[in-house]
This record gives structure tokens, sequence and C-alpha cells, in this order.
């Protein structure tokens, strides 16, 4: 609801000082002004409530029914007000109860999240939160408050996004236990001799591997191509099939299923792995906060492209 035309933030703090003293020149002790300049509040606020609000007693103002009425949700409405402008409360992870949504692969949820829901059961109980597969619009998503946190290999410069390096994983092989191509050492003849399965999050084939590969003339076969990380090692665990992936989906998996892991035979750059959040967040204590607890994973600081 709008306020009536001609009343403004002042002339409120005003009235509400002088319910509280029933002086004009008490009024403007407290407010740090003039006597007269009370009064030509006060003549304004008559003017636009169509109210006398206050009349002359033995013992100074007294207000009017109308006055009277205003007198409560004014005073607590100014108190919103200042509690909202003021300094936000501290987070206190112990007590919080706060929902953050997260944006990410299905790595993440398998191999990170785990981490990530070990801190929150043990420092901070009340934090909930819900994770969400990457979507075309996610910048505007996060831009709207929608997704606080993103989750990836990287993310294209934009104004307001904020990227943080975490840490760069290498890939492994990962073959199920028992795997006789993994009875011997893992060359790249051997590697290349094998059915490969890929994870391909966008559909196409190809990736840091293949990559690698066609700038040596040679390339892999693939005989099973997937959408998401989890299912994977699953996969590999019942058949011949080798799968190259970071080291934390091998670790993960390890856990659940009889797998074992080689160094891959090839000289591919880490996968990188980045933590984007918009700007808007980065004075909330509690984002702050969780910020933070995923920062115990990271190794440089924050980026902002703008």
């Amino acid at each position: 609801m709008e306020l009536p035309a001609g009343l403004d933030l002042n002339l409120l703090a005003t009235l509400d000082v002088l319910l509280v003293e029933g002086s004009v020149t008490a009024a403007a002790r407290r407010l740090g002004i003039t006597q007269p300049a009370v009064s030509h509040k006060l003549r304004r606020l008559r003017e636009v409530l169509g109210d006398p609000l206050f009349v002359t007693g033995p013992r100074g103002l007294v207000p009017t029914e109308r006055a009277v009425a205003l007198a409560r949700p004014l005073r607590l409405a100014l108190e919103q007000l200042g509690a909202a402008l003021g300094e936000p409360r501290p987070f206190d992870p112990a007590t919080a109860q706060q929902a953050f949504t997260l944006s990410g692969a299905d790595l993440f949820e398998f191999a990170g999240l785990p981490r990530l829901l070990a801190v929150l059961a043990t420092e901070a109980p009340g934090v909930t939160l819900a994770v969400h597969p990457r979507q075309a619009d996610l910048f505007e998503r996060m831009e709207r408050g929608e997704v606080h946190f993103a989750f990836g290999p990287g993310f294209p410069e934009r104004a307001g996004l904020r990227q943080l390096k975490l840490e760069d994983e290498p890939f492994v092989v990962i073959a199920r236990a028992g795997h006789p191509l993994l009875r011997r050492p893992l060359t790249l003849e051997r590697y290349l001799d094998a059915d490969h399965l890929l994870i391909a999050p966008s559909g196409r084939p190809g990736g840091f591997v293949d990559d690698a590969l066609a700038r040596l003339g040679r390339a892999r076969r693939v005989a099973l191509r997937v959408a998401h990380f989890a299912p994977a090692p699953f996969l590999v665990a019942q058949s011949e099939l080798l799968l190259t992936a970071p080291r934390s989906l091998a670790r993960a998996a390890a856990e659940h299923v009889a797998l074992s892991q080689r160094p891959l035979p090839l000289d591919v750059p880490p996968a990188p792995s980045r933590l984007a959040w918009h700007e808007r967040f980065d004075r909330d204590p509690g984002h702050a906060w969780l910020r933070a607890a995923i920062r115990r994973f990271a190794s440089t600081p924050p980026v902002t492209r703008r």
C-alpha cells in the first residue's frame, strides 16, 4: 500500500516522537532540530492526514483518537524498518534455519554432496539444500535468487557472476575389480585395445581424453555413452568397459562397488572445477557461511566478472 501523497518517512518519524514525548519542545530536543521545525512538520502531518492529531492539554499535547490508533502500528513499522536497514543478524549455523538451492552435474551430487552434508550435520543441522540440474537459464535464475550456488568445470564471463576455483582433479582409469587389463601396467596401447564408457553430459561425443588422443592421431572405441556420472561406475563394475573420469568419482564409487583404478596413460590436464554465485549474495551471512564451508576445498580467491 502506498503512503498518502505528501507523507514521507521523515514526517512519520516526527509523529512517532511526538506521540512518545507529548511535547513539541521535547520532540525537538530528541530529534535534534528546532521547535519551529517540529511545529512545521506537525502542520504538514495534520494537512496530509486530515486530522489535528494533537490538542493542547494541561500537561502538554493530548493525542486525538486518530493519533492513538496510529501509535502502535507506526511504532512497529518503524522498528521493523530499522531492523531491516540495520546490520544483518549474525549467522549462527548451530541454530540457523535457512534453505539453499544448488545447481550442477550429478558428479557433485554423487561425490561432493556427501562431504557437504557431513559438514551440515555437525555444524548446521537446520540448513537444508535442494540440488537442481544445470539449465539453460542458470544465470537468470541466479540473478533472481532462485539458485544460490552453481558447480561446474567453468562458467562464461558475465556481469555480477563470481567464480571460485576449486581443486582440479586428475583423471583416472576405472575398471571392475579383477579386470584382466589391470593385471599388468596399463600402457596407452593396452588402454586403446579396450572398449570404453564415456560420460557425456551434453550428449555429444568427445571430451578432454578424446581431444588429447586426437592430437596424437589416435582414437579409442567408445562402446557406451551415458549422460550422467552416477550410474557410470556401476555399469563398469558389471562389464569389461573402462571408464576415464575425475578421481573423486572413483573414490566415491569405490565405497559402493568393487572397482580398481589406475593412472591415465595419457597426458591430459586435470578436470577443472568451479563454484559460482551471484554477487547479490556476497553480504548475506548465511550464504557467506556456506561459501566458506565449500571454500575449504578451494585453492584460489574468487574473481568477479563485470
